[in-house]
Parts: C-alpha cells; sequence; structure tokens
C-alpha cells in the first residue's frame, strides 16, 4: 500500500513536481540572501504551478463550461435526424488496429454509438481532422472510424463521413449542407463537454438547430474520484487549465471571424 510520503515522492519525481521543486527551492536560496529581484520571477512561477497543479482551481474553471450544455437520461432525448459526433477522439496509428489510436476525447464517439442504440438518430455522422503521416500519406479520421464501424457492423443505420475538417466550424458547415439536401430539421451534437459551449454556438451560427449531449467530462461536473488538492502540483491541473485557455482563446477567434454570433453566444 502506498503511503502519502510515497506518493509525493513519487510526485515530487515526475517532470511537473521536479520543475516546481526546483523553482521553489532557486526561490528559497535567492530569499535566503535577501536578493528579492531575483526570487521574483521564480517564485510567481512556483506559487503559479501550485495553484493550477495542486488546487482544484483548474478543475472549477473547466466545469463552468461542462456545466452549461448537460443533457437530460439519454432515453428521455427525442429523436433527431441524426447524431453528430465530432472530431478528435482518435488519430492515426500504424500499429493499432484498424490503424486508429484512442485519444483523450475518446468518449465521443462512444456516446455517439449509445444513442444510436437506443435510436436517438436516424443517422450517425462522423467529424474529424485529416492528418499527413510520415510515409507522406493522408488519414482522415471520420473515413477511418467509419471503417471501422463497417466492420463491426455498428451501428444498424446510414454512417457518413464529413471528410477531412480543418475545425469545429468547417464541421457545422458541412452539417448545415447535410441538412439542406437531406431535409433534416434537428441533429443530436455529442462532443467533450469543455467543448460543447462553442460547438454549439458555432452550429447555431451554422444554422444547424442541435440537441447538445455533452460527454468525456474532465472534472467532477461528472466524475467521482479522491480530491482535487496534492501538495505537489500534478500533471492533471495543468492539462485542465489548457484546455479551459484554448477554449477561451478559440471562443474570442471565433467571434472576431464571425463563427460565432452574438445571438448564439
Amino acid at each position: 500500500m502506498i503511503t502519502n510520503l510515497q506518493r509525493m515522492v513519487f510526485n515530487l519525481l515526475e517532470p511537473v513536481g521536479l520543475v516546481w521543486a526546483a523553482l521553489g527551492l532557486f526561490t528559497l536560496w535567492a530569499l535566503s540572501r535577501k536578493r528579492w529581484r531575483l526570487a521574483l520571477l521564480p517564485g510567481l512561477l512556483a506559487l503559479l504551478m501550485f495553484v493550477v497543479g495542486s488546487t482544484g482551481f483548474s478543475g472549477w474553471l473547466l466545469g463552468r463550461l461542462e456545466k452549461q450544455h448537460l443533457a437530460p437520461p439519454l432515453p428521455e432525448l427525442p429523436v433527431a435526424d441524426a447524431v453528430v459526433v465530432l472530431g478528435g477522439g482518435f488519430e492515426p496509428s500504424r500499429l493499432d488496429a484498424f490503424g486508429l489510436g484512442v485519444t483523450a476525447d475518446g468518449d465521443r464517439l462512444f456516446m455517439g454509438l449509445e444513442l444510436m442504440r437506443l435510436g436517438r438518430g436516424r443517422a450517425l455522422v462522423l467529424g474529424g481532422a485529416e492528418a499527413a503521416l510520415p510515409d507522406g500519406q493522408k488519414r482522415v479520421e471520420a473515413d477511418m472510424v467509419r471503417k471501422w464501424l463497417e466492420a463491426w457492423q455498428l451501428p444498424q443505420a446510414p454512417v457518413i463521413s464529413l471528410g477531412g475538417c480543418d475545425n469545429t466550424r468547417e464541421e457545422a458547415l458541412k452539417v448545415a449542407q447535410l441538412c439542406r439536401e437531406r431535409g433534416w430539421k434537428q441533429v443530436v451534437l455529442v462532443t467533450s463537454a469543455y467543448h460543447m459551449p462553442r460547438a454549439v454556438a458555432c452550429f447555431k451560427t451554422a444554422g444547424v438547430p442541435v440537441i447538445p449531449v455533452p460527454c468525456d467530462f474532465k472534472t467532477s461536473v461528472s466524475l467521482e474520484g479522491p480530491p482535487s488538492f496534492n501538495l505537489v502540483p500534478r500533471y492533471q491541473g495543468l492539462v485542465k487549465m489548457s484546455l479551459y485557455v484554448r477554449e477561451k482563446l478559440a471562443w474570442a477567434l471565433y467571434r472576431w471571424r464571425g463563427w460565432i454570433n452574438k445571438e448564439s453566444s
């Protein structure tokens, strides 16, 4: 059984813990010699790492995004024309089955398949980016996932690939085109909970009525686990802060480009 002291030592030996300890020791050394200015920057960095990586602050921020579009129990959702699963859940992998490696956002597809099993959509629509491999060949995430689903005969409904999409805006535009061509009135939108606010606003701006169903929760909004405080900063807090900052910056960029209008915000 690992004791708290052993766990703290293990955390200190991780890259994040080592950097934090080095900054802290340097700050203490500078303060001991009354070199206040020299201690200021590393001290502030060590404090920032502690707040982000040791406390629940990062989770609290990210949780504010995750709580914006909570869905009712899945069987209670209305039946839509399609279930749209945004990309990002897989990446090309030469040595894995079907050439696919599951990313940290892989829950998106599993939520989409469960919605299809429950009959919440008449078609499954897959988004995703196009990736260039070292051998020069290109792989489209949605095409590769569709081949996997066809091999497993999942789901018992049409599976549509959006092709290579550079961003959420492009996925929204392609789904809007499908709505016009096929007469779709409403779609279920599946993506990570932290990404859902921007995705919903982007799809609404493109003219696509959506029923948001978030998944892939990263915080205590959905996850249950031990207390979020650690004496030594952990990488999980830095990951949550990175996701939050990226979403806020992307939101500002989308607003500036007109990809999200005020009515959809």
